[in-house]
């Protein structure tokens, strides 16, 4: 018994002398007990979820793409978009050209099919925007038959005005069989 009274005195003192230089970050939700976080976050741990009309705005733009139309998802972009995309391109423009952009890569396939797994609006507590984050699938048909299957992470940040001003894509090529 007095070897695990030692024991435990022991490790008391050594975490209460630890004094490194990491910051927590403690996150209280009224549902849950508070955390202790093991990294500063940059952006934000305070979400709620948002309103379910940005998924339906974003997943509509996903069946432009598919359909090949993109003019139509045009009115739902901000004057300006910077999109972060799977391939490691940063593009920022005014939405005509972002539209045009996006359009130009679609233009390359004879067909685009996307299959959704998740998606889910998300609302920070801190800032006037949303975010909606969709999981899914892509499966590309070029001009030459050529056919590619990539699954999707796009995750499209809605600004005050309730327009698309980021997207930030990431992206896992499926092996062939």
């Amino acid at each position: 018994m007095k070897q695990i009274l030692s024991t435990l005195l022991a490790v008391i003192c050594f975490t209460a002398c630890n004094n490194g230089t990491k910051e927590a970050v403690i996150v209280k939700d009224s549902s849950k007990a508070a955390v202790t976080l093991p990294y500063q976050i940059g952006y934000s741990s305070d979400f709620e979820i948002g309103d379910s009309k940005y998924a339906q705005i974003v997943l509509g733009a996903w069946k432009d793409y598919d359909n090949n139309d993109l003019k139509n998802s045009l009115p739902v972009f901000a004057d300006s978009v910077t999109m972060f995309l799977a391939d490691g391109t940063i593009y920022s423009n005014k939405k005509d050209s972002a539209v045009a952009f996006i359009a130009k890569a679609r233009g390359s396939m004879a067909s685009a099919t996307e299959s959704v797994d998740a998606v889910v609006v998300l609302k920070n507590k801190g800032k006037d925007e949303s975010w909606v984050c969709v999981w899914g699938k892509e499966v590309d048909v070029m001009k030459d038959g050529k056919k590619d299957s990539t699954f999707l992470n796009e995750n499209w940040m809605f600004n005050k005005d309730g327009k698309v001003s980021v997207i930030r894509q990431y992206a896992a090529k499926i092996p062939k069989k």
